[in-house]
């Protein structure tokens, strides 16, 4: 699902991997012809249980994003990770791995975070993080492997938003403004990491 899915599956393949991915938009993309789309939406128990058959390991990197409606995050992000975790169950998936988000850690107020610092998710998004993270938990109670993933924002190719002007202005020498004294940190991953 979204940017991190569809490089998710491109690395897969290049490993050698076959790929089913779960989308609500086909898989248009050109290696589209190696990889096996199911359309449907992670809300949808009985769309989650065909896409989940014959499967081995699940990435749910499905989410509605923070611009949503809280309605609309909920469903997906709290609502569709117990339903993925309840069909990767009910299927024998040996482990999913759930995306999550350092917006369960709200405004920080240091750096660097660690996973033990609290969860204190700022607005719908970052609550619904925590939400869906302790349904995993629950469900490795039940022997199912999930390991979560906290990642800050990606960037890459085909998506370098703002940072693609000032990749821009960097190369061609010129200045960009800097707030503050320039010790400002922000994280940033590369999506192919």
């Amino acid at each position: 699902a979204g940017f991190l899915g569809i490089n998710l599956v491109r690395q897969l393949l290049e490993s050698g991997h076959r790929v089913r991915a779960l989308d609500c938009a086909p898989f248009d993309h050109p290696e589209r012809d190696r990889v096996e789309s199911c359309v449907g939406d992670v809300r949808d128990r009985d769309c989650v249980d065909a896409a989940m058959s014959g499967v081995h390991w699940v990435a749910h990197c499905a989410a509605a994003l923070p611009l949503y409606r809280a309605e609309e995050i909920h469903a997906v992000d709290v609502d569709g990770t117990r339903i993925v975790l309840e069909s990767a169950l009910a299927h024998g998936v040996q482990r999913v791995v759930f995306i999550s988000s350092t917006a369960v850690y709200g405004i920080p107020d240091h750096h660097p975070l660690v996973e033990t610092d609290p969860l204190q998710g700022v607005g719908p998004y970052g609550q619904a993080k925590i939400d869906a993270e302790r349904i995993c938990e629950g469900f490795r109670t039940r022997g199912l492997c999930v390991p979560v993933l906290r990642p800050k924002t990606f960037v890459g190719p085909e998506r370098l938003g703002v940072f693609s002007m000032l990749y821009e202005w960097a190369s061609e020498g010129h200045g960009f403004p800097i707030l503050g004294g320039g010790r400002n940190r922000y994280q940033l991953l590369d999506v192919a990491d």
